[in-house]
C-alpha cells in the first residue's frame, strides 16, 4: 500500500471549518508531493436534491443513501490511483459511524479520524455570517456532539487561523494521531 493512501475523515458540526480545512489540507498534502482530494457528502447529495427539502422522509432517506453509495465509489476510484482522501459532510461520531462508512469501501486504506471541536459563539457567528439556513439547528447538534462520552480518533480544538490549524492537522497526520485500528 503507498504512502500516500489514506482516508482522513474530518467531522465537526456546521460552521466549525470543515470545508475551509479540508481545502487547505488537501493543498499541503499536494505541495508535499502526494495526490490529494476533498470529497464533500454535501456535494453528493446536492446532486439529487439541490435544495435540501423533501416531500417526505423516504425521498430525503433514498437520496441521502445514493449519495453515500456515490461517494463511497468515489473514495474507491481515488484509493486505487493512489490518493489521500479527505472526507467530509458524514457525521462520525462515534466507531460505529467509522465502521459503517468504511465498510462500504473496497479498498481499506490507514483511516484517520478528526473531530474539530469549536466553541458554539464562534459556529453560531460563522453561521450568521453565512446568512438563514432553515435546515441547520445548531442547537440539536451541540447536544449530539456534547452527548459523545468518548470519541474516536482525535479532537481538535480548530481555534487558530485556518492555515495554522492545517499546518498542525498536516502534522497530526504525519505523526500517526487520529488513526483508527479496527
Amino acid at each position: 500500500m503507498s504512502p500516500h493512501m489514506k482516508l482522513i475523515l474530518i467531522d465537526g458540526g456546521p460552521a466549525s471549518g470543515k470545508n475551509t480545512l479540508g481545502e487547505l489540507l488537501s493543498d499541503k498534502l499536494r505541495r508535499l508531493g502526494g495526490r490529494a482530494v476533498l470529497l464533500d457528502l454535501d456535494a453528493y447529495v446536492e446532486k439529487f436534491n439541490s435544495k435540501w427539502t423533501w416531500n417526505n422522509g423516504q425521498e430525503k432517506d433514498k437520496d441521502q443513501l445514493q449519495a453515500r453509495v456515490d461517494i463511497s465509489k468515489d473514495v474507491d476510484k481515488y484509493l486505487l490511483d493512489d490518493f489521500t482522501i479527505i472526507v467530509i459532510g458524514e457525521s462520525f461520531l462515534s466507531k460505529d459511524d467509522v465502521v459503517r462508512f468504511v465498510k462500504r469501501l473496497k479498498v481499506i486504506p490507514p483511516v484517520y479520524l478528526y473531530h474539530l471541536n469549536i466553541a458554539s459563539a464562534l459556529r453560531e457567528r460563522r453561521l450568521y455570517q453565512r446568512g438563514p439556513h432553515s435546515l441547520i439547528d445548531l442547537e440539536r447538534d451541540q447536544k449530539d456532539r456534547d452527548a459523545v462520552r468518548q470519541w474516536p480518533g482525535y479532537v481538535y480544538e480548530n481555534i487558530h487561523s485556518p492555515e495554522i490549524d492545517a499546518s498542525r492537522l498536516l502534522s497530526l497526520i504525519q505523526e500517526g494521531k487520529g488513526l483508527l485500528n479496527f
